[in-house]
């Protein structure tokens, strides 16, 4: 109860879409729950729904910039369906501090569910967490070089995914390392074809 409880729900309402909903849906039921006061419930009850919105707005709009930076082929202008892909990511995920770690997350949300998309999405997306992990040192006991198996080309993949649509590619096993760029927060990464 006081000033932290207030403030908590108001950022709330501006990073969780479920919340929010719940809030323009009916403020005082949304609000139960928080331990506050009755005044404080009035008066946050009270906030105007269309800057409950506009808020909301802005912050998904964030969000999947934040991605969008770090995973240049997520984008929706491009390949529409992603569209409702960020909007039950961020529906269902609560944002990161960073943009690395809103990326990673989202490639976790991609790996463990593709919903529709191609096969080799969860791929692409193993390949990116890893990619922006190992350049950051986020990857627990990886050492300078990594290698990972993926069964599509993926770096083909990537490099096509710069037009719009997806692409069409063959499996093709193939092994990816990631040589930890020294003093930087990069990696280069280099394909080679698994031998069958």
């Amino acid at each position: 109860m006081g000033y932290s409880e207030t403030l908590e729900v108001l950022a709330r309402l501006h990073v969780d879409p479920r919340f929010r909903a719940a809030y323009l849906a009916d403020p005082r039921a949304a609000l139960t729950a928080r331990t506050l006061t009755e005044a404080e419930q009035e008066r946050l009850a009270r906030i105007e729904p269309r800057a409950v919105q506009l808020a909301g707005r802005m912050m998904d709009y964030h969000r999947s910039a934040r991605v969008l930076e770090q995973l240049t082929w997520v984008n929706p202008e491009l390949r529409p369906e992603l569209r409702g892909v960020m909007n039950r990511f961020m529906e269902g995920v609560l944002p990161e501090l960073l943009n690395r770690e809103e990326a990673i997350t989202f490639c976790r949300f991609l790996e463990a569910q593709p919903q529709g998309l191609p096969d080799y999405v969860a791929e692409l997306a193993r390949c990116e967490r890893l990619r922006i992990a190992l350049a950051w040192g986020l990857e627990p006991g990886a050492g300078p070089t990594h290698v990972e198996t993926f069964q599509y080309p993926v770096l083909e993949v990537l490099a096509a995914m710069a037009a719009p649509g997806w692409p069409k590619p063959t499996p093709r096993a193939t092994r990816v390392i990631y040589t930890k760029v020294p003093s930087l927060p990069a990696v280069m990464l280099r394909a080679e074809p698994v031998a069958p």
